[in-house]
């Protein structure tokens, strides 16, 4: 993110001033009367700073919530498969991190964070279809809308890397955690 600019800081400083002044000649002044109106105006010019002011406190509760509760996989957790799916890498293959194994299924209008066990580098730059096991983030919400035989398209961050088929879900509750 960004600093803001001293002289932005500055602009929304003195209007925050002028609205102050023009809400305490507001008060004092005689109804009606032209010093009420100049209170008026100098209160109005205050209006597309509060635009601003709202989409930084919104930005702010946003990215607060991103990295308070930014769901996912443990990097110490143990791999464990709930899907065999065939994958199909798509040319162009985006550029990726050699450690990235994060990427999200979408099956229609759903998308649901899966990883690999290697690195996404490694089995989309060969280019040819394979059979990849994949961990899924949420498996108990997502296996009920992952049938096999399912064709799916997948995403490494926003770019689609492959497209592919669910060949067979994983019997996951048996293996140990």
């Amino acid at each position: 993110m960004k600093a803001t600019s001293s002289r932005r800081q500055l602009i929304v400083f003195v209007l925050l001033v002028l609205a102050l002044a023009g809400a305490a000649i507001r008060q004092w002044a005689d109804n009606p009367s032209i010093t009420r109106d100049i209170g008026t105006l100098l209160l109005v010019l205050w209006l597309p700073i509060i635009g601003n002011v709202v989409a930084y406190v919104i930005m702010r509760v946003q990215s607060a919530r991103r990295a308070r509760g930014a769901a996912g996989f443990a990097p110490d957790a143990a791999f464990i498969p709930h899907l065999l799916v065939e994958v199909q890498p798509l040319a162009p293959t985006p550029v990726l991190s050699n450690e990235e194994r994060n990427c999200t299924l979408v099956i229609a209008q759903e998308g649901f964070t899966a990883r690999g066990a290697l690195p996404l580098a490694q089995w989309l730059a060969a280019g040819e279809a394979r059979s990849v096991e994949l961990q899924l983030l949420r498996p108990e919400l997502a296996l009920p809308r992952l049938p096999a035989g399912a064709d799916f398209t997948m995403l490494a961050g926003r770019s689609v890397a492959a497209s592919g088929r669910i060949l067979k879900v994983l019997d996951w509750k048996k293996r140990p955690a």
